[in-house]
């Protein structure tokens, strides 16, 4: 089967080479770690190693917690972190500083071969769901067990693998533990073809994280390079995607109407946009200011009403310094959604669009709790802010119950913790 998925890659990838070969010169996220891609991964010296992949940003903070409990319990192992993105590398290498980092290989065996080589794991963990065959069948022949954790599958990835399944019955067969964010994730996973004995549900990583707790110092830098006052309310819209910068834009015009020291931080979900979605706001006559720039430039966005943040690892304190946030990629189809847990652990009224289906479980335990609602325009994003700003206890309220169900909530790193220790007892 290795061979029928490698040609199986190699025709897909000779339909893209026009389209990455256009990307290339103008998007760094094509370039990075192009070597490592082709399994040139660092070349680390035999140790018990645990491999841990995230995919990007949004997954990368999904392990702190655990991370730090494993290595209290099993000081003589080594980390090694991989991420697709670049973004997700930078993640990586700001909350794991004592970490190799480095980039995911291309699933093609030699590719796989090589990088496992190189970091020699003795067990591998993927976050939330990235079964790259070729990679989890290569250690499976080399004996290197592999577990999923916060593991989530949607409709769509339940029926596509449950079909891979079919076709190719060992499919799941390297994937020793599944440790689920619910009930439903569970059963999709053995819907998919996962045996049910080898699927538990663990609970939601994200709610043990560390960011969801609050970094004063952080906020205090941000709010004096953004020249934010203490009284200024402020709409922290964070993990925009293309489409939704511009109803954010519509709705915030409106407020300013009848909040007129209303600022704006706006957050893109991948930062090479921010230079356009800082193009679409100014486009509507709106004062806006970058990070980066004012950061080079050792200046404060004085007279600007709207921040762009255009770095990585900013995105929480902004949600600290937020009267109410919008969590984007839910706004505009197909969506999927981002982590809302952020701001509501840090008690504040969170809105999202309809959007979500990617983070159900997350919005599900928010919605219940009365810690989120759901906006489906622009007009109506103007409407529930408006709302929350002019009654500061429905916000405050909103914002407590968010708080109070997250706390609720944690403890799924012990849970995940007892179900992977079997797996690094056998590989120690």
């Amino acid at each position: 089967m290795s061979w029928l998925l490698d040609c199986l890659y190699a025709v897909a990838a000779v339909c893209l080479l026009p389209w990455w070969l256009c990307k290339l010169p103008r998007a760094a996220r094509y370039r990075a770690g192009l070597h490592q891609r082709l399994g040139f991964a660092p070349r680390l010296p035999a140790a018990p190693r645990l491999w841990v992949h995230c995919a990007s940003v949004g997954e990368a903070a999904v392990p702190v917690r655990l991370l730090t409990e494993f290595a209290r319990a099993h000081p003589d192992w080594d980390v090694a972190c991989s991420a697709n993105t670049n973004t997700g590398a930078a993640r990586l290498r700001e909350l794991y500083p004592g970490h190799t980092v480095f980039y995911m290989p291309l699933d093609l065996s030699p590719c796989v071969r090589a990088a496992l080589s190189r970091v020699q794991p003795r067990a591998v963990i993927l976050a939330e769901l990235e079964l790259w065959p070729n990679f989890t069948q290569a250690c499976a022949r080399l004996g290197i067990p592999v577990a999923i954790v916060n593991g989530r599958i949607g409709a769509r990835s339940r029926r596509l693998l449950g079909l891979a399944n079919g076709i190719w019955p060992r499919l799941w067969e390297p994937v020793r533990v599944c440790c689920a964010r619910s009930p439903e994730d569970a059963a999709g996973f053995s819907q998919a073809g996962l045996p049910a004995d080898r699927v538990f549900s663990c609970g939601l990583l994200k709610c043990d994280g560390p960011t969801l707790t609050r970094d004063a110092e952080h906020e205090g830098r941000l709010r004096a390079l953004f020249a934010i006052s203490a009284e200024a309310p402020v709409l922290v819209a964070g993990s925009t995607h293309e489409g939704e910068e511009a109803m954010i834009a519509e709705a915030y015009e409106e407020l300013k109407a009848h909040h007129p020291r209303l600022r704006l931080i706006l957050a893109p979900r991948h930062v090479e946009r921010a230079a356009a979605a800082a193009a679409l706001l100014e486009a509507r006559g709106l004062p806006v200011a970058r990070k980066s720039a004012l950061e080079a430039a050792q200046a404060r966005a004085a007279g600007h009403e709207v921040a762009i943040v255009d770095t990585i690892g900013d995105l929480v304190a902004c949600y600290g310094l937020a009267t109410c946030a919008f969590v984007g990629r839910s706004l505009v189809p197909p969506g999927g959604g981002q982590n809302a847990l952020e701001p509501a652990a840090l008690g504040k009224p969170v809105l999202t669009g309809p959007y979500t289906s990617n983070f159900e479980p997350e919005m599900a335990l928010l919605r219940g709790a009365g810690a989120a609602m759901v906006v489906r325009s622009a007009s109506e994003l103007t409407q529930q802010v408006d709302r929350l700003l002019s009654d500061p206890e429905a916000a405050a309220r909103m914002g407590q119950a968010g708080g109070r169900v997250v706390r609720e909530s944690q403890g799924a790193t012990a849970r995940t913790l007892a179900r992977l220790e079997p797996l690094f007892q056998t590989a120690s």
